[in-house]
């Protein structure tokens, strides 16, 4: 549906859409990570299993953590048996593919409104998303965990949206598909959508009457 008038969800004139990365942006599969990292461990299936979502763990997408600490903690907890080279290689090699159909869709709404990328990352892996992602130009602005300081749901990291942008939180509308996040920006005023599919995405756009889809 194409209209002449803005978005508008509840009264208000939507201006900004921010869209988390991992599970909107691009599909993952962090565990590749935990199991090419637990195949190089004294006890792989132990390591396995205490490795889940390590790419996930605060410390680390928040910027507190390093990858050469991290690596040094494997080492000594699980008798990681790789080089620092070969761990950062392991580390960075993509886990992720674009969700087909976002890219198209993020051309046609950043004709009509400022798109804002939210995402809880690590300082190396963001890299590599970045280098594999040139659509991520039509942002505004890219905000990360590891460069904040902080990460989703943290109140504060929405709070940075408006004032990156210069809004309120009722012209902001999130996607996320994790639903504890998408609850933490609404609590705050925001308009959002938990993320499941392309085509669920672009209904709830419909019914607000987004420009463009």
């Amino acid at each position: 549906m194409v209209t002449d008038a803005p978005m508008r969800i509840a009264g208000s004139a939507i201006a900004v859409l921010a869209f988390d990365l991992f599970g909107v942006m691009i599909s993952f599969d962090d565990d590749l990570v935990a199991a090419r990292l637990a195949s190089h461990c004294a006890d792989p299936d132990d390591a396995f299993g205490k490795l889940h979502k390590l790419t996930a763990r605060r410390d680390i997408i928040t910027g507190v953590s390093t990858l050469p600490e991290v690596h040094r903690e494997l080492v000594d907890t699980h008798g990681l048996a790789l080089s620092y080279s070969e761990f950062e290689a392991a580390w960075l090699e993509p886990y992720h593919e674009p969700v087909p159909g976002m890219a198209e869709l993020m051309k046609v709404l950043s004709g009509h409104y400022r798109l804002v990328l939210l995402s809880n990352v690590d300082r190396d892996y963001w890299q590599v998303v970045r280098a594999m992602h040139p659509e991520f130009d039509r942002f505004e602005s890219l905000l990360v965990s590891c460069e904040l300081g902080m990460a989703k749901p943290d109140p504060e990291v929405f709070g940075r949206v408006c004032q990156l942008t210069g809004t309120k939180p009722s012209q902001c509308f999130f996607v996320d598909d994790t639903a504890p996040n998408v609850e933490a920006a609404r609590e705050l005023g925001f308009h959002g959508h938990v993320f499941s599919s392309v085509e669920g995405l672009t209904a709830a756009l419909r019914e607000a009457d987004a420009i463009g889809v």
